[in-house]
């Protein structure tokens, strides 16, 4: 995570969140948030998910169901580690 200005208790703040990259087992998300009176950048975070087969106790496959979506509301920015 990255800090970029303070923010205040009553402060309202605006979130966004995309995915930024689908590998086989994993998918990697942006995260930042400004504040909406003067639109400063506040915060920004990467985070990495893992799906795992809870039976195996191993990283399991994104379903490609679910890849295709994400990659159809995403568009040209999404980073694909593996073709669809």
């Amino acid at each position: 995570m990255v800090y970029e200005a303070p923010a205040r208790f009553d402060d309202l703040l605006e979130v966004f969140i995309r995915t930024k990259r689908i590998g086989r087992t994993s998918a990697t998300a942006e995260f930042s948030a400004y504040r909406v009176d003067d639109d400063v950048l506040m915060c920004t975070a990467e985070q990495t998910f893992v799906l795992v087969d809870l039976a195996e106790r191993r990283p399991a496959p994104i379903p490609d169901d679910y890849r295709r979506a994400v990659a159809d509301f995403e568009g040209a920015d999404l980073e694909l580690a593996v073709p669809l």
